[in-house]
């Protein structure tokens, strides 16, 4: 620990942990079934350096409307971070804006460009992200090969 500290280890980590926090990292079971056509970003595509506004097209799986948050999966499939604030009222549909860039969500990710990744929504049986929690949407967001720009599907791309 006592070498992570040093001065220039601390300031070449400094991005990562601000983005980690920004986000508000976490883990969770990113597997799992999921509603890929209910949850949508807006714009559906553009440059990675935009902060898109997100919805949903339906409400939470009975028995998991107390609450929602919508978050990144990270390259290993499992780790996911948030990227959005917690929502309640998710027994009709409901929406948000990503608390960061879409590429500092692919960096978050560790996701390499040219890639795709998972973004999930996980509903809650209790306000707050209390409760029981089920992964009830989910999109693909695909990055383009030099980063620059994203697009999203409602199903994974051939070979990802």
């Amino acid at each position: 620990m006592r070498r992570f500290l040093e001065p220039g280890r601390l300031r070449r980590a400094a991005p990562l942990l601000a983005t980690a926090v920004l986000l508000g990292a976490c883990s969770s079971q990113a597997g799992g079934g999921s509603n890929s056509a209910a949850v949508q970003l807006s714009p559906a595509s553009g440059t990675t350096s935009s902060t898109p506004t997100w919805s949903t097209s339906t409400a939470c799986k009975t028995g998991f409307q107390g609450s929602a948050v919508f978050r990144e999966v990270h390259r290993d499939g499992t780790t996911t971070n948030s990227i959005s604030s917690a929502v309640l009222g998710t027994n009709a549909p409901f929406h948000g804006t990503l608390q960061a860039s879409i590429a500092r969500i692919q960096a978050a990710g560790g996701i390499a460009n040219g890639a795709t990744q998972k973004l999930v929504i996980i509903c809650f049986s209790g306000p707050s992200l209390t409760g029981t929690s089920n992964q009830d949407m989910g999109l693909f967001i695909t990055y383009s090969s030099d980063g620059s720009s994203y697009t999203t599907s409602a199903t994974a791309p051939a070979g990802s």
